[in-house]
């Protein structure tokens, strides 16, 4: 008979791994073996890290699952893509895929250049700074002209605030239900919710102008509020926000830290940046943005760095139906999860897993079950496109008319970040030219 659960770590390896980040899931896997399990608040999560496991998971019929997220988002990201499941989750997906996709994503290509100029230019030369910062700014300007159609500087800077007033509002806190009181409006909930409130007062205004003058508009937000399925129905105002506000973390954040990632790789490895050189240095600055997105050795760098930091470690699902997974029988209601950060590290697929080595994406391809930074199945990350195309643009843009200098001096370890785990120190870096 099938045990319940796989063995696993007990209640102190999860506060361990809370507040001590060099403690990662490939030292659970170690000791554990595939699969493990590993408590959390929400209840216990099997992990499984092989690519047998990780195809039980993404090949399963989509109706198995449900967000394992729902609970923790209730009342902050209700309608979202993150938490719907079933036919919602479908027709929201349907309606969400085109403006990440073909031309329309394209079109953003000049603007993520631009901004990346831009920032790149206020960098002082020989000082130092952190690299995430500035790759925040970038992502996160994209985000605000790209997504939400702001595109006067003082609209700009006045979304900025409050979207990085929103950021910082994030705690623990916030997602333990227990907590969400208002305390005379002093808590981490009220917070929160006061900056929810600021945005969703901007973002309505957006959507009263946009629905008056649509005509010619290319970012996200009127592409949503022209969206309408089979049926002629569109999105909710409620759906519209909620996906707003999802697109904004899981499309500005990640993508910052990706990228700052990426620039500590390349420049601890001098061969690979002289590499990646080599192959920019046909291309012409103003470049068209696809010229520079076929780039082979540019996706290979960036596909390493989303190999060795995943913007997610590991990749959660609750079942609504039976699943077994390596012979354990899990029911409704049990969490299960691909282990992304562990798969990626598999000496068996990724020999010496811990170098920096994009060549391995070009003398080989991997399957979805071996390498999966999006995710994989039906909830696969709906901006994977975009992100990846953002995040050429931008290294294109900095390494052509910038060189730059790594401060760190030694391996860069991982803390907390609003919905992803970034560099420890945001990575120390001084622009030499």
């Amino acid at each position: 008979m099938a045990r319940r659960f796989p063995k696993g770590p007990g209640t102190f390896s999860f506060l361990r791994g809370m507040f001590d980040l060099s403690y990662t899931f490939v030292d659970v896997a170690k000791q554990y073996g595939d699969p493990f399990s590993f408590p959390t608040p929400f209840g216990p999560v099997v992990v499984t890290f092989s690519p047998e496991g990780n195809k039980a998971i993404f090949s399963a019929d989509p109706e198995t699952f449900a967000a394992s997220s729902a609970d923790a988002l209730s009342g902050i990201f209700d309608s979202s893509v993150l938490v719907t499941h079933g036919a919602q989750h479908r027709r929201q997906r349907k309606l969400l895929m085109p403006p990440f996709h073909g031309a329309r994503m394209r079109a953003y290509g000049n603007l993520m250049r631009s901004r990346a100029w831009e920032w790149g230019s206020r960098i002082e030369r020989g000082t130092p700074f952190v690299m995430v910062d500035v790759t925040q700014n970038i992502t996160l300007d994209v985000i605000i002209e790209a997504v939400f159609g702001v595109d006067r500087s003082e609209q700009v800077e006045a979304f900025r605030g409050e979207i990085l007033a929103l950021l910082q509002s994030f705690s623990p806190f916030v997602f333990v239900k227990a907590l969400r009181r208002d305390f005379f409006g002093l808590s981490p909930w009220a917070r929160l919710q006061r900056h929810l409130a600021q945005i969703r007062t901007r973002v309505d205004a957006l959507c009263q102008q946009y629905r008056t003058a649509p005509a010619g508009r290319q970012d996200i937000l009127s592409l949503l509020l022209a969206a309408k399925d089979e049926d002629g129905n569109g999105l909710s105002e409620k759906e519209i926000f909620d996906q707003l506000l999802t697109i904004l973390f899981a499309g500005h954040e990640t993508t910052a830290v990706m990228l700052a990632w990426a620039f500590y790789c390349l420049h601890r490895d001098l061969q690979t940046l002289q590499a990646l050189q080599a192959e920019l240095d046909p291309l012409a600055e103003q470049a068209d943005p696809e010229d520079v997105a076929r780039l082979p050795y540019l996706e290979a760098v960036i596909n390493e760095t989303l190999r060795l930091y995943p913007p997610v470690h590991i990749i959660h699902r609750r079942l609504l139906k039976p699943l077994s997974i390596a012979g354990y029988d899990l029911q409704p209601g049990d969490a299960v999860a691909a282990g992304a950060f562990v798969t990626h590290r598999l000496p068996e697929i990724y020999p010496e897993p811990e170098k920096f080595v994009p060549q391995r994406f070009i003398d080989r391809s991997y399957s979805a079950f071996e390498f999966l930074p999006w995710g994989g199945g039906a909830r696969r990350c709906l901006g994977a496109a975009f992100a990846m195309y953002e995040m050429k643009q931008v290294i294109f843009a900095l390494l052509k008319r910038y060189r730059f200098k790594l401060l760190e001096t030694g391996p860069v370890g991982f803390v907390h970040r609003p919905g992803t785990v970034g560099p420890k120190g945001g990575i120390r870096m001084q622009r030499e030219a």
